[in-house]
């Protein structure tokens, strides 16, 4: 398991409770069954990652389609996230999530709203 060293960050992080929902795995094509979904919520978040927490570890280097729910300013943000890391916290896990520039996504819109949420 990895540790990220804070002084590698490039980036403000901001602390903030948000909801974070991931699909870890997808339904079947006929409908039968049903995306699989974690749901939590976020430690802290920046323009490119995010950490949660979650109930299970996750697999690092697992890239996953993930919806971030924002409550000020309210917003929903369809992105791709890549696990980087997983740390043992109490009885959970703390996830670190790398988001990718992919098309079909909100990132630009994400990193947008964080840029504003940055500003003093």
């Amino acid at each position: 398991m990895e540790h990220l060293n804070s002084e590698l960050r490039q980036e403000h992080r901001l602390q903030a409770e948000e909801s974070i929902f991931l699909q870890v795995a997808a339904g079947s094509e006929d409908g039968t069954e049903s995306p699989v979904m974690v749901v939590s919520h976020s430690m802290d978040i920046s323009a490119s990652g995010l950490q949660m927490v979650v109930d299970q570890p996750l697999p690092i280097g697992s890239i996953y389609p993930a919806c971030v729910v924002l409550k000020k300013p309210e917003g929903r943000f369809q992105l791709i996230a890549e696990v980087k890391w997983v740390r043992p916290e109490a009885d959970q896990w703390r996830v670190g999530l790398a988001l990718f520039e992919s098309e079909d996504t909100d990132i630009e819109q994400w990193k947008e709203v964080i840029a504003v949420r940055c500003t003093p």
